[in-house]
């Protein structure tokens, strides 16, 4: 019981601390606003704060889309805080694990959905894989491993541009080639509740899933603990 009301009193201190954290953020950025152009002051603190849904249920669909990733990377990061140890190297993660899966859902000749499941397994390796190597490093030669995230991440942001120059690369339209319709995520029946928003899809049921998941993994299970 005691260990139980230490561990609610810590949840309640860090999210007391994340609020106070946000509320000062925004008081900066009012005052910056408010400096800078004391007119438009409100108005921009108005749309930060509200941005997300003043195009009603299409902006949210659109806010569920960009969140994706970001719930995606979040999980990667935060467990491994889970375990005390500090992975600042999301971003490269990201992008190396964005790229796989872009580079098979473009050249994976299987139709149909198995061509965009596959690119999904294919970004989650890719990703996993890239945490991996520092991760080695921090356990057999003691290399500090916000260091080592660190600058894996610009490794990997530079490794992804020469790739994708060399395997993707559309010189045609200056971006990677296009993925074939039955190769991107479906909408997997958002599209129906966030109406008119061409982007939501699938991807945020699986983040969704994932959380879950990782949830029950660490607080759940001996393994976790």
């Amino acid at each position: 019981m005691k260990t139980n009301t230490i561990k609610k009193k810590r949840e309640l201190t860090g999210l007391w601390s994340s609020l106070l954290a946000i509320l000062s953020g925004l008081l900066v950025g009012f005052l910056v606003l408010t400096i800078c152009n004391p007119s438009q002051a409100l108005n921009g603190i108005r749309t930060l704060l509200l941005g997300g849904f003043t195009g009603g249920i299409r902006s949210i669909g659109n806010v569920l889309y960009y969140a994706t990733p970001i719930l995606a990377a979040g999980l990667g990061v935060g467990f491994a805080f889970q375990a005390s140890m500090f992975n600042i190297g999301g971003p490269g993660q990201f992008i190396v694990g964005a790229y796989c899966g872009l580079l098979v859902a473009i050249k994976c000749p299987i139709p149909g959905a198995m061509g965009w499941i596959l690119a999904v397994l294919a970004s989650m390796a890719g990703g996993a894989l890239w945490a991996l190597l520092p991760g080695l490093l921090r356990a057999y030669k003691n290399v500090n491993i916000v260091i080592a995230t660190i600058m894996m991440n610009y490794i990997g942001m530079y490794l992804v541009n020469f790739l994708v120059r060399n395997t993707i690369y559309d010189p045609l339209k200056g971006q990677s080639a296009v993925v074939r319709a039955d190769h991107q995520l479906p909408s997997g029946g958002l599209d129906k509740i966030f109406t008119s928003s061409s982007m939501v899809n699938c991807g945020f049921i699986i983040a969704v899933v994932m959380a879950i998941l990782v949830y029950i993994l660490l607080h759940k299970t001996t393994f976790g603990y």
